[in-house]
């Protein structure tokens, strides 16, 4: 994660009881007494009942200040803090027509009423209050530190420290006034002004555990973890059921990597505090990075429950989908961090990932190019959108990625030059490509990925010997790389040490179990032993992992064909076909099947549209079985004259006439084998054209499959 919250916390606002001078009239003894008993359960906590005395008291006499102004109190301290202003209003009120309304003991009551102001935010009405609390009492250290609250939550820091330093100029042992300017400091950025402010506190107050949860803050900031830990260490020790310093220890726990621990420490928190948000966030960071991502998402929701426009939440419950594999999911987080923040740079960069791992190629650049618009010199996203626009195969534009992400950092630019060489490599530009890994290889020479990487141009170049090497060099320096041992098992399969082959992809499949193409080239060397079941079952698992695996189904098709269990065969080359319709080699594959299971008129089909589609039937035919009688033996029966004309060496372009070239590809799309664009071409005719005849053959025109 970007960092885990922590949290910084402010004395409270400073509220004061009125005691009322003593009279010798018997109604104002009894006012008095309700008033003092009002107070006494006020300070015990048993609000109600402390409210019941203080209206009796008001009841006895609606002039009297004090309990209006006390009642208040016991609003504010309720949390009721609009009826709190309402008793503060009318002990103004009060104050205003009485003898002395500029009388020093009435600074108490504005004071309370700008208390209750700071608590609602209402910044403005709060210090004008405190103002006129310091005007009518200049001496009351309680009103700066209040008034110095004020300032800090509105961010002017230099006059909330300004009130600070008057009100120690006025009570130097007022423990809580240090710890607010500590705060003020801490948030100028200067730590070791704040730990001095934090020192103090605790020198007059010990036990005070507000003093050691922001020392400790401020030790972390100043890069010293371990004297913070030590902090919240001993705020637990003070009070066991302070959740701020669990949630403040597990942050740090959580940025040190320790899971465990930090876990431990948030899961303390929500228990001692269940609405911390910020608790249940780090918490689902810390499962986010120790791989329990369910818990994660679990935690991530209940932040977004408890603070509904919290985009980080969003945005860190799609990392947490996107590592589950549930793009769309992801997809839906990531734009509603970005709904709630437009300029979220992370949420921008991760949906985009998202949809690179769909296939949607155009999407993800989009998201990586507002990256880019955010922060242009991020190499990183350079990077991603490389990757993107090679997958759509506009080469140029990837390479210029590549190489702008390597102009930004060209210190660490080998996965750079590594991606841009896979670029230059399927180009078909190989020394281009060997050229990039060897650059990435001088500025990491431990980067095993180039290492593979050019282990693989050296195999397209028949260079074999080099290409072992590169692998074996690859596998030195991270043996935990699943890639190069699957594709030094491919040399050896190609040399004939089939055995080793299988040894490689199984270690490849051991270190990645979700390497769908370890699976593949592992069953295609089963299959070279003729244990075909293991290649099936190898296949099998390929597919499960990706089930757009295309040579899965072909290699799976061979296999069952091998066996002689032709339907299955078909079914998978069919399934091939419906992901890659535009290799036509797929019809001639199929439509040999077909033929092996003497379903003439599937095979002439499938035939027919592979020759229209420039395939050399004939020759693929004569290359795998030798001649139509050798075939003719083979399966026990003639072929039909007009497969036989199929497969029968041709030297002029194979034609067939208009109709029955329309109805081959109104087939197709009715078998939803092929798009309506493919099967118009197909059928050699405009696709409007080809909706139009759609009627004609029992197919809809109404919804084209585009």
């Amino acid at each position: 994660m970007q960092g885990l919250n922590q949290g910084l916390v402010n004395t409270s606002y400073d509220s004061n009881f009125i005691y009322a001078n003593k009279t010798l009239s018997h109604k104002q003894d009894s006012v008095e007494a309700y008033n003092d008993a009002g107070i006494n359960h006020a300070k015990n906590g048993h609000y109600d009942l402390a409210i019941t005395y203080f209206n009796k008291a008001i009841e006895q006499d609606p002039g009297y200040i004090g309990s209006y102004c006390n009642r208040g109190i016991t609003y504010y301290c309720k949390g009721d803090h609009e009826k709190a202003i309402e008793d503060y209003n009318k002990a103004i009120k009060l104050v205003l027509v009485s003898e002395t309304p500029n009388d020093s003991r009435h600074s108490t009551i504005y004071t309370n009423r700008g208390a209750a102001y700071g608590s609602k935010d209402e910044h403005a009405k709060a210090i004008k209050d405190f103002t006129k609390a310091i005007e009518l009492n200049p001496r009351d250290a309680g009103t700066y530190n209040n008034r110095g609250l004020v300032y800090g939550n509105m961010l002017d820091f230099d006059r909330a420290i300004k009130d600070y330093n008057i009100a120690i100029e006025l009570d130097p042992k007022y423990s809580e006034v240090y710890i607010n300017r500590g705060v003020a400091y801490h948030y100028k950025g200067k730590y070791d002004q704040a730990i001095e402010d934090y020192d103090k506190a605790i020198e007059l107050n010990p036990d005070h555990v507000l003093a050691y949860n922001n020392r400790g803050l401020a030790y972390n900031l100043n890069g010293e973890p371990v004297r913070a830990i030590e902090d919240y260490d001993a705020a637990i020790r003070r009070n066991p059921d302070y959740a701020e310093a669990y949630y403040n220890r597990g942050a740090i726990y959580g940025n040190k990597g320790e899971v465990d621990l930090a876990i431990r420490d948030s899961s303390k928190a929500i228990e001692l505090n269940p609405g911390h948000t910020e608790a249940y966030y780090n918490r689902g960071g810390a499962y986010l990075t120790k791989g329990d991502i369910d818990q994660a998402i679990a935690d991530f929701t209940t932040t977004i429950q408890l603070k509904p426009n919290d985009g980080s939440a969003y945005n860190y419950r799609g990392v947490a989908y996107f590592n589950k594999g549930n793009f769309n999911q992801a997809i839906e987080d990531f734009t509603k961090a970005i709904e709630l923040d437009p300029e979220n740079v992370f949420a921008y960069n991760n949906r985009g990932a998202a949809y690179h791992n769909k296939g949607r190629f155009y999407r993800a650049i989009d998201d990586f190019s507002k990256v880019i618009s955010l922060t242009p010199d991020d190499p990183l996203v350079y990077h991603l959108r490389g990757m993107a626009y090679r997958n759509l195969l506009v080469f140029e534009k990837a390479i210029q990625d590549f190489s702008t992400a390597m102009r930004l950092k060209p210190d660490a630019a080998a996965d750079a030059y590594t991606e841009r060489g896979v670029t230059y490599h399927n180009t078909g530009d190989v020394d281009k490509a060997i050229e990039d890994y060897n650059a990435a290889i001088v500025l990491d020479p431990a980067f095993a990925q180039a290492y593979t990487a050019r282990g693989q141009a050296y195999r397209d170049k028949g260079e074999v010997d080099k290409a072992i090497e590169d692998y074996n060099k690859a596998i030195e320096f991270n043996p935990k790389l699943s890639a190069p041992y699957t594709c030094r098992g491919l040399i050896y399969d190609e040399q004939g040490e089939v055995d080793k082959a299988i040894k490689d992809h199984g270690k490849a499949i051991e270190l990645n179990s979700e390497f769908a193409e370890a699976y593949l080239n592992r069953g295609r060397a089963y299959y070279d032993k003729n244990e075909l079941d293991k290649a099936i079952a190898d296949y099998d698992k390929a597919i499960e992992i990706n089930s757009e695996l295309v040579e899965a189904y072909t290699h799976r098709g061979n296999a069952y064909r091998a066996k002689a269990e032709l339907d299955s065969a078909i079914a998978d080359y069919t399934e091939a076909l419906k992901l890659r319709p535009k290799i036509a080699e797929f019809y001639y594959t199929r439509g040999e099947a077909w033929l092996l299971a003497k379903g003439w008129e599937e095979a002439k089909t499938d035939l027919t549209a592979a020759l229209l589609q420039d395939v050399d039937v004939a020759a693929a035919f004569h290359n795998t079985h030798g001649s139509i009688a050798a075939f003719e033996e083979k399966i026990g029966v003639r072929l039909p004259k007009e497969i036989v004309t199929l497969l029968t060496p041709r030297s002029e372009p194979f034609e067939i006439d208009k109709e029955a070239r329309i109805a081959l590809g109104m087939k197709y799309y009715g078998n939803d084998e092929l798009s309506s664009g493919l099967a118009a071409r197909l059928a050699g005719v405009p696709r409007e054209e080809f909706w139009y005849l759609m009627g004609d053959y029992g197919l809809s025109l109404l919804m084209p499959r585009l």
